[in-house]
């Protein structure tokens, strides 16, 4: 019974990593679909008025951050490590402030997450311990 039981954790624990493997390449194929379009705002940011500059930059850097978010998404589900999670969390967190922080406690609040992110990565460089099955 142990036996049976340790192979089907086995099969779950098998199974788990190719569905993750399968969701990395989706992301990745998302990834280059995405790129793809976003060099269509390369001529925008150049022939973009006065007036609208502002918004097409927000526009680029939401789009330009969101594929970095989806890069380092598929990093973490790789590699498994606190680090490259904390990694994933700070570029949300940074686009997060720069897209759709409107009022100065929403700053405040991202800069104050940011710098959690940054001591506990310390804290994890210091230790040494950058997986989060250890």
């Amino acid at each position: 019974m142990v036996l049976l039981h340790k192979k089907f954790e086995k099969f779950l624990g098998k199974t788990a990593f190719m569905l993750e493997y399968i969701i990395a390449i989706f992301v990745i194929i998302g990834i280059f679909i995405g790129f793809t379009q976003f060099t269509d705002f390369i001529p925008g940011l150049y022939h973009a008025s006065l007036d609208q500059s502002y918004q097409v930059f927000q526009n680029f850097l939401a789009y330009a951050l969101l594929l970095i978010v989806g890069v380092e998404l598929i990093l973490m589900i790789m590699n498994h490590s606190a680090y490259s999670m904390l990694e994933l969390i700070l570029f949300v967190i940074a686009r997060k402030m720069l897209i759709y922080a409107h009022t100065m406690m929403d700053l405040v609040l991202g800069t104050v997450a940011i710098l959690i992110v940054f001591i506990i990565m310390r804290f994890l460089a210091s230790e040494g311990n950058y997986n989060l099955l250890d």
